[in-house]
């Protein structure tokens, strides 16, 4: 059995200017739902249980807790430069990191909302920020 530290988890995303960043050293946590097609209730009447079908879509997304920072390039001045963009901007999360063979997913998302916590007795925090995959995740390699 292979058991994992999420220490050397990667995320990396486009800024406004499309130039990819590492923002991993802001990063506490990544949680992502790799749905496969979403299903449709096809049961017809006098039935006993469900039927479904394929929708053929995937629908994918993932949050990412960071830390706060707002010097240039990092996260604060990344995430508030896409907040409201149009086009969908390119991601990459290595669970294990960027060693070639491990898992890498990718492909192109928008953010979705921007959260930010501030509590005293802690750093200010971005809880939970939300990201929709636009299209299909591509779950390669490095």
């Amino acid at each position: 059995m292979g058991v994992e530290a999420g220490k050397d988890c990667v995320f990396k995303l486009d800024d406004s200017g499309d130039t990819q960043r590492t923002l991993t050293t802001f990063v506490t946590k990544v949680s992502m739902d790799l749905k496969g097609h979403g299903l449709v209730d096809v049961t017809a009447m006098s039935a006993s249980g469900h039927t479904w079908a394929s929708d053929e879509l995937e629908d994918c997304t993932f949050s990412v807790d960071f830390l706060y920072d707002d010097g240039s390039n990092t996260v604060w001045d990344v995430l508030t430069g896409i907040r409201g963009f149009a086009t969908a901007r390119d991601w990459e999360i290595g669970p294990k990191g960027t060693t070639g063979g491990y898992p890498k997913l990718s492909g192109t998302c928008f953010l979705e909302g921007l959260p930010i916590e501030v509590s005293i007795g802690d750093v200010i925090r971005l809880p939970g920020v939300p990201f929709r995959v636009n299209g299909a995740v591509t779950i390669n390699t490095w």
